[in-house]
């Protein structure tokens, strides 16, 4: 069971994030989604393409 004291850090930590959030024009769940993809990267950008190699089915 949580104690008290790591119930209000959670909450005080919530507080803080809220109000990083809001001062970023993020006020619903919705507009915080919408951020999310809007920053999304697509690593493939980033990622050496593996060498074509023959694939066999193993059977266990």
């Amino acid at each position: 069971m949580r104690t008290q004291e790591e119930i209000k850090a959670t909450h005080e930590k919530a507080e803080r994030l809220k109000k990083k959030l809001a001062a970023m024009g993020i006020h619903s769940d919705a507009e915080l989604d919408e951020a999310i993809k809007k920053t999304k990267l697509d690593i493939s950008l980033f990622v050496t393409p593996m060498p074509d190699v023959e694939t066999k089915e193993v059977i266990a």
